[in-house]
């Protein structure tokens, strides 16, 4: 499976972009928990793209990785909803 290194730094960008809009708004810590996990995720991304011509093996791995913390984001951001949705009604 080749990936695109356009769409690769297109999604770390754009996780730094969420990353200064919330701290602008200023989230509580516990908010940046999702995106933690979605920065991990385009992040192990990003690194298949460079390390795939190197160690298939690895690049598999870190595209497993990058699944599993993508994951973890949408139960993340769900588990974020559900806390507003309960707390602040």
């Amino acid at each position: 499976m080749d990936s695109s290194k356009p769409a690769a730094w297109g999604g770390m960008i754009l996780t730094m972009a969420v990353v200064v809009i919330l701290s602008v708004f200023r989230a509580e810590w516990w908010c940046f928990i999702p995106i933690f996990f979605m920065f991990m995720a385009a992040f192990c991304e990003l690194a298949v793209v460079y390390i795939s011509r190197i160690s298939v093996p690895a690049a598999n791995t870190l595209r497993l990785c990058g699944m599993v913390f993508g994951i973890l984001t949408i139960l993340g951001i769900i588990a974020l909803y559900v806390y507003w949705q309960t707390v602040m009604p």
